[in-house]
């Protein structure tokens, strides 16, 4: 390894030791980036990147994706897409054990297609279904672990903002992205509906069979609450995965849609207010690490680091498998101490280069990462997903991590599909738009 990669290589241990005394993660970015790239390009290129590269990060057309995306998904948790989505699918739930927990897991995966964010969807659904759970008797600990893990399909149900990041982080193709994960997020939620049917064969006690009555007038009413919220994911999936438009323009269509829904529902002027706020203050706090992460990168790839690790991960003679295990592991570990924005900006720039020379395919490493990362934040012992699941439901971090093993083993599964037989996530974008890159 060159001297330009072992400064590299010293930048990152003195970036996570900052980390590690509790300085912001953007703040130790841009201390390593401005470090190293004094020592390897002078104070000159240094100081010409740090002025130009903010501007030119930050008013990137390309990046207005986010910021639309996390409206729409602030304004859905805010405006009551996820208690329709529940509300209808609870009239249709039928006698079969652990049918009012399957219910919660489809909602959770509607939801996700207005929403995008795993984390608003483990807080929301902690608050309007673990109460109507709790009420027929279902057990607490197996509730709140499946509606934890449920929040990994808002990563992969399009539009998934991970999916986003991802894909702008990685310079490959958005809407590629967004229509593969299509079919492995209806299949996780499928296998999360499985674990709760055998628990409930195993574990009766656990999920007594529910009496639901609903006449059919009652189902058919159901439909006209739920009506809205696919009316917002035709608009915005449909018009995505039929080339209408980039995935922007369907953020900004997106959130248009939640704002006529949200008059539709007749939601108050404060909640679409706060929404807003909200909404900016996240983007506040998401483009500083964009940004430094984005300036980092730069450094790394001036350092010639990515290069270095692939020319010796050749001279091993590593298999692909055995190397995707490892950044496996890798993302596990670090995802137990970093959140998911984090982590992306600073391992995807090195990372995604080196699966590409592996020989994996572009969307499909971008649907692993992406999966990667929304399994980390149920890991214990810093899952962020269960965090918030044990502090809305008043129970302990160790219950709901218990709660989680059978529903975390459908999503490492479903992981290991997709390293294994990529074309998972790879034959819808492939039929719709052919091999070529697409928007």
């Amino acid at each position: 390894m060159d001297h330009n990669a072992l400064i590299a290589v010293w930048t990152f241990v003195g970036m996570f030791g900052l980390l590690a005394l509790g300085f912001p993660i953007f703040i130790c970015m841009l201390s390593g980036a401005f470090v190293g790239s004094i020592l390897i390009g002078g104070p000159v290129y240094t100081l010409q990147q740090f002025a130009s590269a903010p501007y030119h990060i930050a008013s990137t057309y390309t990046w207005a994706v986010v910021p639309l995306f996390l409206l729409m998904s602030v304004l859905a948790s805010n405006c009551g897409l996820a208690e329709a989505a529940f509300s209808a699918a609870t009239k249709w739930v039928g006698k079969i054990r652990g049918a009012l927990l399957m219910a919660t897991i489809g909602s959770a995966a509607v939801f996700g297609a207005t929403s995008g964010a795993s984390i608003a969807t483990c807080a929301v659904f902690s608050k309007i279904a673990l109460p109507e759970l709790l009420k027929y008797k279902y057990n607490k600990r197996t509730c709140m672990g499946c509606i934890a893990v449920s929040g990994t399909l808002d990563a992969l149900i399009p539009p998934s903002v991970g999916v986003i990041i991802i894909s702008l982080l990685a310079d490959t193709s958005i809407g590629r992205g967004l229509v593969g994960a299509t079919f492995p997020g209806i299949i996780l939620a499928l296998m999360l509906m499985m674990a709760v049917f055998v628990r409930g064969v195993i574990k009766p006690q656990d999920m007594p069979k529910v009496e639901m009555h609903s006449t059919w007038k009652e189902k058919i009413l159901s439909l006209k609450v739920i009506g809205p919220v696919l009316f917002v994911i035709i608009i915005v999936i449909g018009g995505i995965f039929f080339g209408w438009y980039a995935p922007t323009v369907g953020g900004a269509i997106g959130s248009v849609g939640v704002l006529i829904v949200a008059a539709y529902n007749r939601v108050g002027w404060k909640a679409i207010w706060v929404s807003f706020v909200e909404t900016v203050l996240l983007n506040s706090q998401i483009f500083p690490v964009i940004i430094c992460g984005f300036i980092f990168s730069r450094f790394v790839a001036l350092s010639g680091l990515p290069a270095a690790l692939l020319n010796f991960i050749i001279a091993l003679h590593m298999s692909k498998y055995m190397l995707m295990l490892i950044v496996v592991i890798f993302y596990l570990i670090l995802g137990c101490v970093m959140e998911f924005m984090s982590m992306a900006v600073i391992t995807v720039p090195i990372i995604y280069p080196i699966l590409m020379a592996a020989g994996f395919d572009p969307i499909g490493t971008v649907l692993i990462i992406v999966l990667l990362s929304e399994i980390a934040l149920v890991m214990p012992p810093i899952g962020m997903s269960c965090y918030i699941v044990a502090s809305i439901s008043k129970a302990p971090p160790e219950e709901v991590f218990k709660g989680i093993l059978p529903y975390l083993a459908m999503s490492v599964i479903l992981l290991c599909m997709l390293i294994f037989f990529p074309k998972i996530g790879t034959w819808l974008p492939d039929l719709l738009y052919g091999k070529a890159i697409t928007f």
